[in-house]
């Protein structure tokens, strides 16, 4: 049977009504608290009893004291000749217990109570809580800014996505915590006025609907990077900054065994903060790049080989691919790799798939597709591409619903060799460009409209012995390059 349990309390800070009926509650069930911590409360078995808990605030304590000050001890020594005993204590809130049926209470003066109730939400809620809510708002910011910028870049990226939820909650539970405190404080000072205190409320159920719905997300991240291979690598560098926040709180707690100073602690505990955010910045993308298989598929859902007659046996092949629960957007590139003279007459493919998982995303997705390329050499005449547009051609023999070619808008200068085209299927759009002289054949778009434009894409093949003997010759390669300064 266990003896000591740890619980994390979804109550705010300055909810002192909440908490002091839980702690009530779980002395009843043979649970008394005995130790504070910043996440957590430490609870010791006991022999069930009822229990009366007065949850106090000392707004000059810090999480930095090594032990009470000689204010605090005097407070503690008045609070033990009224019946008073202190459970435990975490930075300035204070709980103390007492087993008499009726104590006397310790808070007798209601704005004096509401004044150190203010006095440490600055340093323990307010201020973290504010830049928690900074930082939310930064994170919509970037998203509705990628969002406007490349919708199907983000929406198809799980980490974006991602992080959008998060932030999304994160703007939620900030602004509910110091909406309903300030309401709190406001109605609190009034009731002082009249010699009243006014209870406190958390706001319990919805804080645990958002840690439910960003576990799901976390959940549903990992599994859309498992996927392209990096669910191992995600997991790791999200352990890493847990590790990290654990690192920096035994660093504070282990000065504070060893006695140091507040302000010492204090300065040590954030020049640590820094190191360790610094190494685990450093080492996430280190690896990444020792851990990340070699991207390029042994086969692309369409090739060369699959469009024209020759040998392609020297030639390189890429495949990129991102996705997430709604789009999936994939690029394949198959191009001559070594000397020109090798390849009198290349050709080259390149094909970018977006596939739309949620049908009520395709007419962004269309839209999207369609005026991407809207700003190409717009303020200068002399830009290759000035004038161009998309101009719809005959989607029949591509089997599409719709098709478009990137040609001149006034139709004058039509070339038959720019086999750029866009194309619409039922679930996805598809870019491709069939870099060689004359137009497609119409046994070259089927086998478009077969590969790419129905049924799955093919799934990638990652070679992680070729990746490990790639990575070893760049480092090979790079090393002198250092050496030589």
């Amino acid at each position: 049977m266990r003896e000591t349990k740890r619980q994390m309390t979804l109550y705010s800070f300055y909810d002192h009504t909440g908490l002091e009926r839980h702690f009530e509650r779980m002395a009843a069930q043979g649970w008394l608290l005995c130790k504070g911590g910043q996440y957590t409360w430490h609870y010791r078995r006991i022999e069930p009893k009822q229990l009366t808990f007065c949850v106090c605030y000392y707004p000059r304590a810090t999480i930095f004291d090594p032990l009470p000050s000689v204010s605090q001890e005097e407070f503690y020594d008045f609070c033990a000749h009224t019946g008073w005993t202190l459970a435990a204590s975490s930075a300035q809130l204070q709980v103390f217990y007492n087993e008499r049926p009726d104590p006397v209470p310790i808070e007798t003066d209601p704005a004096l109570e509401v004044e150190a109730i203010h006095r440490s939400a600055k340093k323990s809620f307010l201020l973290p809580n504010g830049l928690l809510l900074a930082v939310g708002l930064l994170n919509m910011g970037q998203l509705l800014f990628q969002l406007g910028r490349n919708p199907i870049q983000a929406l198809s990226n799980a980490g974006t996505l991602l992080a959008a939820v998060a932030g999304v909650i994160l703007l939620a539970v900030c602004s509910v915590e110091l909406c309903a405190y300030f309401l709190w404080h406001r109605r609190a000072r009034k009731a002082a006025e009249r010699g009243e205190f006014l209870p406190t409320r958390s706001h319990r159920w919805f804080q645990r609907i958002a840690l439910v719905i960003l576990a799901a997300a976390t959940v549903w991240f990992f599994v859309s990077m498992a996927g392209e291979g990096l669910g191992g690598v995600m997991l790791l560098s999200m352990a890493g900054g847990v590790l990290m926040l654990a690192a920096v709180i035994g660093v504070r707690e282990g000065l504070k065994r060893c006695y140091f100073s507040a302000e010492d602690n204090r300065v040590i505990t954030i020049i640590a903060c820094v190191v360790l955010s610094l190494a685990v910045s450093a080492g996430i993308p280190w690896l990444v790049i020792k851990t990340r298989p070699n991207p390029a598929p042994s086969e692309l859902p369409l090739t060369l080989a699959d469009l024209r007659e020759g040998d392609f046996s020297g030639y390189t092949r890429k495949w990129q691919g991102a996705q997430s629960p709604l789009l999936g957007r994939y690029n394949a590139h198959e191009w001559p790799l070594g000397p020109v003279k090798q390849f009198p007459n290349p050709v080259y493919l390149d094909y970018e798939v977006t596939l739309v998982k949620l049908p009520a995303l395709y007419g962004l997705c269309r839209e999207t597709l369609l005026h991407d390329r809207d700003d190409w050499g717009v303020e200068d005449p002399e830009d290759v591409w000035y004038g161009y547009a998309y101009v719809p051609t005959d989607p029949a023999p591509w089997g599409a619903e719709e098709a478009y070619q990137w040609l001149p808008e006034d139709g004058l200068d039509n070339e038959a060799d720019n086999n750029q085209y866009l194309l619409f299927y039922p679930d996805r759009a598809v870019t491709i460009s069939l870099q060689w002289d004359g137009p497609p054949t119409r046994s070259q778009m089927a086998a478009v409209r077969e590969k790419l434009g129905r049924g799955p894409l093919l799934k990638v093949k990652r070679n992680y012995a070729a990746w490990s003997s790639w990575s070893k010759s760049m480092v090979a390669d790079f090393q002198p390059s250092i050496l030589r300064g």
